[in-house]
């Protein structure tokens, strides 16, 4: 049953994906038919998710009808008519950049009382109502290496050389890698999430319309349970895994370009990730994306999750990133690493103490950096690797280790797409006018009016 798949304290528990803690028998796709099943003997090396009680002497469950709801920032402004949907207003924003001040109020004409209000009157916070926890898992089939050497993408549907010329051979690179090949068509996908996570997270996947917004939240999770590399379909691989991703690499992925002009490049590219499992910096980006989908965050919701100080220029110029793509992934690196959720990204190694050295550069002491025993970056495996971008390098798309001085891989090669033309792009979930997220984003207007947190545990 599901209470006894829970862990009590000091007992070590077998390694159970979500569904079966639940008290569902897993279902063989060799038997059924299904889309996915836990690969045999592959369970003792994934991640396993469980629900922790929340239930204590000051804490009362989130009963129905028994409280009031908790308005997003969205509601707050529309209920006193300070929506920023005018198209001078999002181009005025746009311009804001540093050595400006940053300023909200540079648009104030523009934008009328949105500037007034934004960062000084906050919704209030949602209530956590569960808790999950993330265990890494206690093998590793390479015992010296803490990336195993699986390759997963994802697609809509099969690739074939017959309907996908140049998409096949881009992938044929990764398939011939000498590391485990997994692909996920779009109902392998929905039923990994509903196989090893809880309903909050398939809920969240099956909330958003993009398609391409459904992969980002995968990636992430699928890396959180199995860990490896997950590459796009357009993404060349250009040198050899194994001497890419070093034995004491945790992490690594390219920085982005959102943020150049105004030397802010927060965003990370998603479709080049190279992750342990039961990665924190996974774990907190996941907890963040399936909150804010669950609770219909906006582009405004945005610029009130980045407060007190957003980063006008990209926040207003590439709004859809936020949602699960690549802003949102270096945001939530960035709030675990107790940062702004908007600070810029060098390639090279992460400091993960960065904000703790330098309080102690500027503190009278030197009483050395202390942190909680409870401080999710004491679990972060690893080197984190941040890898150079470079969108005109050769003649093509290249993404760099510059410590070793290689290209890892290459993508938006000259006519490599061969995708269908009638597939909707994500970028027209964006208008020149109104606030982003309100239409084309989500499947309805429902909010859950609360939160699920997700931690990261020591291995069992």
């Amino acid at each position: 049953s599901y209470e006894s798949s829970k862990s009590r304290k000091g007992e070590q528990v077998p390694p159970q994906p979500y569904l079966q803690q639940a008290g569902k028998e897993l279902i063989s796709s060799r038997t059924t038919g299904t889309a996915y099943s836990v690969p045999e003997g592959e369970l003792q090396f994934m991640s396993t998710v469980r629900e922790v009680s929340l239930v204590s002497d000051d804490f009362v469950p989130n009963l129905p009808n028994e409280q009031s709801p908790t308005p997003n920032f969205f509601d707050l402004l529309l209920e006193n008519d300070c929506l920023p949907t005018t198209k001078a207003c999002h181009q005025c924003l746009k311009r804001v950049k540093e050595g400006k001040g940053n300023d909200c109020s540079n648009c104030s004409e523009e934008c009328g009382c949105y500037c007034t209000v934004l960062c000084k009157i906050r919704p209030p916070e949602k209530r956590v109502v569960k808790e999950y926890h993330v265990y890494p898992p206690a093998y590793r089939k390479d015992s010296n290496r803490l990336v195993p050497r699986i390759v997963h993408q994802t697609w809509f549907e099969p690739v074939t050389k017959e309907k996908y010329p140049n998409m096949s051979r881009l992938i044929e690179s990764w398939i011939r890698s000498g590391w485990e090949y997994n692909f996920y068509d779009d109902d392998t996908a929905a039923e990994f999430l509903s196989t090893h996570f809880p309903s909050e997270v398939r809920v969240a996947y099956d909330s958003i319309l993009p398609g391409a917004f459904k992969a980002d939240l995968f990636r992430y999770c699928v890396l959180l349970i199995r860990g490896g590399i997950y590459a796009d379909m357009d993404v060349l691989l250009t040198s050899n895994l194994d001497e890419v991703v070093d034995n004491d690499v945790g992490f690594m992925t390219p920085m982005d370009s959102p943020g150049t002009k105004v030397n802010r490049r927060s965003c990370l590219w998603n479709g080049l990730m190279a992750v342990a499992p039961g990665h924190p910096l996974l774990a907190r980006t996941i907890e963040i994306v399936v909150n804010n989908i669950r609770n219909r965050f906006t582009s405004v919701d945005y610029d009130d999750m980045l407060c007190p100080t957003p980063v006008f220029h990209v926040s207003h110029s590439v709004d859809t990133l936020f949602t699960c793509g690549p802003c949102i992934l270096g945001g939530g690196i960035n709030n675990l690493l107790g940062r702004h959720m908007q600070d810029a990204f060098t390639p090279g190694d992460v400091d993960v103490w960065q904000v703790e050295r330098e309080g102690q550069e500027l503190s009278s002491t030197n009483s050395g950096i202390v942190v909680s025993p409870d401080d999710q970056r004491l679990l972060i495996p690893g080197r984190t690797i941040i890898l150079r971008q470079n969108k005109e390098d050769m003649g093509s798309h290249r993404f760099t280790w510059d410590e070793k001085n290689m290209i890892v891989a290459s993508t938006d090669m000259p006519d490599y797409d061969d995708r269908p033309p009638t597939l909707v792009h994500y970028s027209k979930t964006h208008g020149k006018a109104g606030v982003y997220g309100v239409k084309k984003l989500y499947t309805d207007n429902i909010k859950a009016d609360e939160k699920i947190r997700i931690i990261v545990q020591k291995v069992l």
